[in-house]
């Protein structure tokens, strides 16, 4: 006789979680708004299944239209994105802003945010990675005055984030008195941090902090004929870390500033091109018991410019200063055989 077996609730809980998430999609798209508001979320998947879900927003030709987007919401041991994507355009829209919050757990998410032709605007990406890394931020904005980009890799409350090799990229082009602020927490290594305003500029800043983490690249860029722009670097308890700061040709009251606390092996480059006029450079490394190895380069082609470097309680550390350049040029630096390097 054929016996009847009925599965218990829990059974089929875990019948069901041995197999994948199907992966969601979905898209909104807002034209002619004001101040619409546009908001998606996505769950993630019980650890080890892959969702690659994928959320997208459009708002164009807009006034003050907010978009926010996030995938997995819920607390620790559940519900991560996995190889998901969220992608935000805004264009024609002042003063919009735009939001995406994404915890994985095995990596592969992409957050990408555009926004064009508008004014005000405010751009946030945040990933919190529980395990592994390579996610991607990217955020561009262009002819975007008075903009901001904000870049988080890093620490959520309910996790203890600590994944590596991802990627943080920010470019505005074509702005004044915008900014980009790009920041590691959580004992994050591995990671490249890329910012950029491009096209004679002016006001602009571009800033990174990174707390915990170590092996990381950095690479800061304004471009030629900015005025008045700022660039800085904040790193503690974090070695290995690489930066590159650069300022293009003909730029006039320029700032570039990193400081390097507790930390060995990080190297600190410091680049304002041919023709910069009355701009300083800072470079500070202070070092605590056996903090080691630090290496800071500075090169300035022009006039009436300033760099100083200092150096504390550290050994093993170089310094590098080069005003009005020469050897091989354009921001000459060097050392080589011991890193550092330029040209």
């Amino acid at each position: 006789m054929n016996k009847l077996v009925l599965l218990t609730s829990s059974a089929l809980v875990a019948l069901c979680a041995s197999f994948p998430a199907l992966a969601d999609s979905a898209t909104i798209t807002q034209t002619n708004e004001t101040f619409g508001n546009a908001s998606q979320h996505q769950p993630g998947a019980i650890v080890g299944f892959q969702t690659g879900d994928s959320a997208t927003i459009l708002q164009q030709s807009g006034i003050g239209d907010t978009a926010l987007q996030e995938q997995a919401r819920f607390a620790d041991g559940s519900d991560f994105a996995v190889n998901g994507i969220q992608s935000i355009s805004q264009a024609n829209n002042n003063t919009a802003f735009a939001a995406q919050q994404d915890n994985s757990v095995f990596g592969g998410d992409n957050q990408s945010i555009t926004q064009t032709n508008s004014a005000g605007t405010q751009a946030s990406q945040t990933n919190n990675d529980e395990f592994t890394g390579n996610n991607v931020q990217a955020s561009s904005q262009d002819q975007d005055s008075g903009s901001s980009v904000t870049q988080i890799n890093g620490i959520n409350l309910t996790n203890g984030a600590s994944g590596g090799q991802n990627s943080q990229t920010a470019m505005q082009n074509g702005q004044t008195n915008s900014s980009i602020s790009q920041t590691l927490d959580g004992a994050s290594s591995f990671n490249t941090q890329v910012a950029t305003q491009n096209y004679f500029g002016g006001g602009n800043t571009i800033s990174a902090l990174v707390e915990n983490g170590d092996n990381n690249h950095f690479t800061q860029t304004q471009d030629s004929g900015a005025s008045n722009d700022t660039e800085t670097a904040s790193f503690n308890l974090s070695s290995g870390n690489v930066i590159t700061q650069y300022q293009g040709v003909n730029s006039s009251g320029n700032m570039q500033s990193y400081t390097n606390v507790q930390s060995s092996g990080g190297a600190g480059m410091q680049i304002q091109a041919n023709g910069t006029t009355n701009s300083t450079q800072t470079i500070t490394q202070i070092g605590f018991g056996g903090d080691y190895a630090n290496q800071a380069g500075q090169g300035q082609a022009g006039n009436g410019n300033t760099e100083t470097i200092s150096q504390t309680a550290g050994f093993g550390n170089n310094a590098i200063q080069n005003q009005g350049l020469n050897f091989g040029q354009p921001g000459y630096v060097y050392l080589n055989g011991g890193a550092l390097a330029h040209f």
